[in-house]
């Protein structure tokens, strides 16, 4: 199959592969060390920043589609990729035959889950907390699975040993601006990112103040409460920063232009794999922020 979305077969070749699946001796294994036993997988990870610990332990041939956002893995040039954030169906996935589906907190569809399930699939579920020791959850998790626990150490006191580095550079930071992450643009509804996502955390890393700290995950900001935050600068994704009659999508939001960081225009953007979860590029999410919010520190 070529690079690009998933092909969806005809509706009697799909019955035909679930029923093969069905039978098929891939029965889910209870850990992932018993897993680790059986060999190379067929796997699908649904998140971008959980395919990156799984190409950084040299497991990407494994690998027989992912989620969106995962273009900046070279090694994933040429996989499938999903249709859409969230699988309302295991139809698209179920058609690359895999034998293990690695899938984040966020991202979880009980029915879709499932309907893997019930076709032979193992699926693991790990913890999405944008933290530190979260990353390093998931890490050693992934690298149970594919016996590569030594990798798995040594892949983990790396990102330990950068995000330190990184720390170390903000401590010197003497003023956190106020800051709000806006997601816009792309045809969604334009949301805000609150307590708990991994945006905010990203702020708080890069030394500045989520102004949104008062409702967890991502909503909808009135112009009122927009204009009573007051954000000093404007954090978007690649999509906010695309004009629309001359401004940029994401300063469309209600109340946005009338904040200081509109009226500055102080709207910057990252490459969007820094937005999508913390994970082991973070600390190189946190200085290509860092730059544009404190030049002086991050060079």
């Amino acid at each position: 199959m070529s690079a690009g979305r998933i092909d969806r077969a005809q509706p009697a070749r799909r019955a035909l592969l679930c029923t093969v699946l069905a039978g098929a001796a891939w029965a889910a294994v209870p850990t992932a060390r018993a897993a680790a036993v059986r060999g190379p997988h067929r796997l699908i990870v649904t998140n971008s920043y959980v395919a990156e610990i799984v190409v950084a332990l040299g497991a990407a041939s494994q690998i027989v589609a992912v989620g969106g956002g995962s273009d900046h893995l070279a090694e994933l040039a040429g996989v499938p990729r999903l249709p859409g954030f969230r699988q309302t169906s295991a139809e698209p996935m179920l058609s690359v035959a895999p034998t293990r589906v690695l899938v984040t907190s966020e991202w979880t569809v009980p029915q879709t889950l499932e309907q893997l399930r019930a076709a032979g699939v193992a699926v693991d579920v790990l913890d999405a907390q944008a933290s530190v020791a979260g990353v390093e959850r998931r890490i050693r998790h992934v690298a149970t699975l594919l016996g590569r626990e030594a990798e798995g150490e040594r892949l983990a006191a790396r990102f330990r040993t950068e995000m330190a580095e990184a720390a170390s550079v903000v401590a010197q930071v003497r003023r956190r601006p106020r800051a709000l992450f806006i997601l816009a643009g792309g045809q969604r509804p334009t949301l805000v990112g609150g307590r708990g996502t991994n945006v905010a955390a990203l702020l708080a890393l890069a030394g500045a103040d989520n102004v949104a700290d008062g409702f967890d995950g991502f909503k909808v900001m009135s112009q009122e409460a927009m204009i009573e935050a007051a954000p000093e600068v404007i954090l978007t994704n690649q999509d906010g920063t695309v004009p629309t009659d001359g401004v940029p999508v994401a300063l469309l939001a209600p109340g946005a232009r009338a904040t200081p960081a509109g009226r500055a225009g102080r709207l910057i953007t990252v490459p969007g794999h820094y937005l999508q979860g913390m994970g082991i590029l973070t600390p190189q999410g946190i200085r290509a922020l860092g730059r544009q919010l404190h030049p002086q520190l991050f060079r």
